[in-house]
């Protein structure tokens, strides 16, 4: 069964959470410790949301803060990520069926080596990757055949964006070389890169919530992806949170 608790939404920018923050009803703003929030009712679910900043310690530090107050339902996260694989276009969002920490292990002249690490219990074992929790996932996947997204122009096309399920990877890294992307694509073969949610996911999976990660495809993976993520960010950013959007509603229904 389900938890009673609100649905917790985290994005890593404001700009990633700001769409879904504007369709809040009933919204009430608060801090918890030195972090802003907005809660009320999303689509008829009760939700918190907020931003956790850039990077997996920045991840983990707030998603377990606001686990420990709000007792959520489920987390769900939001935002955007590098397009590893050819097959994911601008703001097409990725259900993420595995998050994977894609720097944890050992480096070297092999390219990485994955492997567990020493939890924070006696006797436990961090895994690098992560399951979301399959209730959600069925959601989300039946939830697409109703979605509708809106039309994006980018990289010299216009298309309707769509929803696809995938492999998603994340480290501080905000670029990565040639050689990294080709050890990535031999060993992972993930179709989104980014910097927070396996992070977030191995603080829900210690803490016993449920989660699921959507992430909509800006740049290309590259070695200095800042212009590029500048141009397209947004756009992304914009379809990944009118996903989560209706993804909270079909939530809200189930």
């Amino acid at each position: 069964m389900p938890k009673t608790g609100p649905t917790l939404i985290l994005s890593a920018m404001p700009s990633e959470i700001r769409l879904i923050q504007a369709e809040i009803k009933r919204a009430k703003s608060g801090r918890l410790a030195c972090f802003p929030y907005v809660a009320g009712l999303l689509r008829g679910r009760p939700v918190v949301t907020t931003v956790t900043g850039v990077g997996v310690t920045n991840a983990a530090m707030v998603t377990a803060l606001f686990i420990e107050k709000f007792h959520p339902a489920e987390v769900l996260v939001s935002g955007t990520g590098s397009r590893f694989n050819p097959r994911v276009r601008t703001a097409d969002t990725v259900i993420s069926t595995k998050t994977i920490h894609h720097a944890a292990g050992s480096l070297t002249d092999q390219g990485m080596v994955y492997r567990k690490v020493r939890g924070p219990l006696p006797g436990q074992m961090t895994h690098w990757f992560y399951r979301p929790d399959l209730r959600l996932l069925k959601l989300a996947k039946a939830a697409v055949a109703s979605y509708v997204a809106e039309p994006v122009t980018a990289n010299g096309a216009t298309y309707v964006p769509r929803v696809l399920t995938g492999v998603v990877t994340a480290s501080d890294l905000f670029g990565v070389s040639d050689a990294k992307i080709a050890d990535l694509r031999a060993k992972l073969n993930p179709d989104i890169m980014e910097m927070e949610s396996a992070a977030i996911a191995q603080v829900c999976t210690q803490l016993g919530v449920p989660h699921i990660v959507f992430r909509a495809g800006s740049n290309r993976t590259q070695a200095n992806p800042g212009n590029d993520y500048r141009l397209l960010g947004q756009k992304a950013a914009w379809a990944a949170a009118r996903w989560t959007i209706h993804f909270t509603g079909h939530l809200a229904q189930a």
